[in-house]
């Protein structure tokens, strides 16, 4: 039974990794992450994150860090390789999601 599941299961892995939508979801993960432009937006985010966090009580540096982290994750999520990475992931969940149901 074990070895049966097991053949079922790679069955299930290699259609799910040869749908469209899923090889789309990993093309455009990896454009993300190769894109040098996002990654230095994304490290910019997380500098300034961080920066709000440690002068908290600092009202003016917190918002300059503030305004500056807003507009580095604005240029991020607006990208276009964010916005269509966003609208594929949903369709990747919902592709997931009936999967999941099928198993219960």
């Amino acid at each position: 039974m074990t070895n049966e599941f097991e053949k079922q299961l790679e069955i299930v892995h290699e259609n799910l990794f040869n749908d469209p939508i899923v090889a789309e979801y990993f093309s455009l993960k990896k454009q993300i992450e190769n894109d040098s432009y996002l990654t230095d937006l994304h490290n910019n985010i997380v500098i300034y994150a961080k920066a709000m966090t440690t002068n908290i009580n600092d009202d003016q540096v917190y918002f300059e860090n503030k305004e500056k982290y807003e507009r580095e994750l604005e240029k991020y999520n607006s990208h276009p390789l964010v916005v269509d990475f966003k609208e594929i992931s949903k369709e990747v969940n919902m592709l997931l999601l009936q999967l999941k149901n099928i198993i219960n």
